[in-house]
């Protein structure tokens, strides 16, 4: 029978602090209490360490001591370890995870064991005995530990706060050395396993010394390693950019190092102090005519908003079921990606495309692609101008309402809410919603895009709910909050039917 303990604590210290004095095995019996002695037996090049642990004597006057065996990983923040002289155990095996966190690090102790047969303690009372014991070594720690940090004397600035404000200060630097690694393919280079500055400068036609600043930068913040012998690998926090997967953030990364996006932030103080987009300031002109004079920027733009744009497409017609109407609208739907993965999934269905005259244009190939050309009409138009679509059961719009601030965004929900006229009919918002409160969400980021950039806004439950009112729509779902989701709507009062298409798959076409 196999027994565990896990308990964790938040210590407000850097996590370097943290790390490098909870594996310093050697100097544990001034961290822990309990140890009077650490003997390192055995030390690998890879960090791995064999060593002797030897207790103060218990309340009954007995010493224990025993040889373990301990991995430390730095690029994972994690540590594995097990008892290479068992004693009472039939085995005893531990795990270190290190967390960081908002406000410190969260250091977590897992400890999985079994005892002898012969052994006469019982698992259930060696549990106990090493929760309460892990407990109170674990705030002995922290109160060393954040002692150290305030007193900063080996650190320099050694409060958390100021490390992390120091972090984010850096932020434009790192932005622009995770836009390098992605740029070069350095992630790709590596795939095979580690290799040598040279190499990797080889693959990549760049400077060697100039390659490994950026790569030795890189791996201070755990994109990438540097071995001992000098080579480097990437870590599972670079494996996002590799590219040749689905959901690889390359084109994220490099859209987010484009002259318009940079530009734009630099001048992120016009925008809060007016409210207005900093593009005017930044890039001379709006967002649209910058892409008309620049259209290889424009052409960028529109390929990453395509591939970010199919990531969850599967998962967003979960919610949508379009098999559910007879007739589906996509307004401002790009090149017909999402309609026609709708369409084939509503193989009785209908579609229309409502986009601009360009992207309408290079539309057909991919309805073509996806087998579903003769099933849709296309209408080049502009849909704050020209009238909308109507006869539809289901009115999509994907990613467009956060381009617009709320007057317009009102301006185009009302066009909707024209189109469906009496039909009781469906409309689907793909969009973010603002998670509530201190969380971490990337929603809060690409609302300062909206700001700076595009005009727009991204927005919470709440606002969505007072723009869909005002608009003569209502929210008949509960869309999650943190990521791309899915908002439904029907017209205002329009009852709880599932829709038109729903009740009759074979009405308007």
């Amino acid at each position: 029978m196999a027994a565990r303990t896990d308990n964790q604590i938040l210590i407000n210290a850097p996590m370097e602090l943290v790390w490098e004095h909870t594996n310093d095995v050697a100097g544990w019996p001034d961290l822990f209490t309990e140890y009077a002695s650490a003997q390192i037996l055995d030390r690998d090049e890879d960090g791995s360490l064999t060593f002797r642990l030897t207790t103060h004597p218990d309340a009954q006057g007995r010493v224990w001591s025993w040889v373990s065996r301990r991995t430390p990983d730095p690029a994972t923040r994690t540590v594995t370890a097990h008892r290479v002289e068992t004693g009472v155990f039939e085995y005893m095996n531990l795990r270190w995870e290190y967390h960081q966190e908002a406000s410190g690090v969260v250091m977590r102790w897992i400890q999985e064991f079994a005892m002898k047969a012969d052994s006469q303690i019982r698992e259930d009372d060696m549990r106990d005995h090493l929760n309460n014991t892990t407990v109170v070594q674990m705030a002995h720690i922290k109160k060393v530990l954040e002692s150290l940090s305030r007193d900063g004397a080996e650190y320099g600035p050694g409060d958390l706060h100021a490390e992390r404000l120091l972090y984010l200060t850096c932020g434009m630097r790192l932005a622009a050395v995770v836009a390098a690694l992605a740029e070069l393919g350095i992630v790709d280079l590596v795939a095979d396993g580690p290799h040598t500055v040279a190499y990797l400068a080889n693959g990549s036609r760049t400077n060697p010394d100039a390659l490994y600043r950026l790569l030795r930068c890189a791996a201070s913040v755990g994109i990438m390693t540097e071995l001992p012998d000098g080579r480097f690998e990437s870590t599972p926090l670079a494996e996002g950019m590799r590219g040749g997967h689905a959901y690889s953030l390359r084109p994220l990364v490099l859209y987010s190092a484009r002259p318009f996006v940079t530009g734009s932030y630099a001048e992120l103080v016009h925008s809060v102090r007016t409210g207005e987009p900093a593009t005017a300031p930044a890039l001379g002109s709006g967002i649209e005519r910058y892409f008309e004079d620049n259209p290889e920027e424009g052409t960028s733009y529109e390929r990453t908003m395509t591939e970010l744009g199919r990531w969850e497409t599967e998962r967003h017609l979960d919610a949508v079921r379009p098999e559910r109407f007879g007739r589906i609208a996509d307004i401002g739907g790009g090149q017909g990606h999402f309609l026609a993965e709708a369409l084939r999934r509503a193989p009785n269905a209908s579609g229309v495309l409502f986009e601009r005259p360009g992207a309408a244009a290079a539309a057909g190939e991919v309805l073509a692609e996806h087998d579903v050309a003769n099933r849709v009409t296309t209408v080049a138009g502009d849909f704050f101008a020209d009238p909308l679509p109507d006869g539809c059961d289901a009115y999509i719009l994907k990613a467009v309402l956060h381009d617009h601030p709320d007057d317009r965004a009102e301006e185009l929900l009302h066009s909707v809410r024209k189109a469906i006229g009496d039909r009781d009919a469906r409309l689907f918002v793909v969009e973010q919603v603002v998670a509530a409160g201190n969380r971490w969400d990337h929603a809060k980021f690409l609302d300062l895009d909206m700001l700076v950039i595009f005009g727009g806004r991204e927005r919470g439950l709440d606002e969505w709910r007072r723009l869909f009112a005002r608009c003569g729509f209502e929210l008949v779902n509960r869309p999650g909050e943190g990521h791309w989701t899915v908002l439904e709507c029907r017209p205002a009062g329009a009852g709880a039917q599932s829709g038109a298409g729903a009740a009759d798959p074979g009405g308007p076409r």
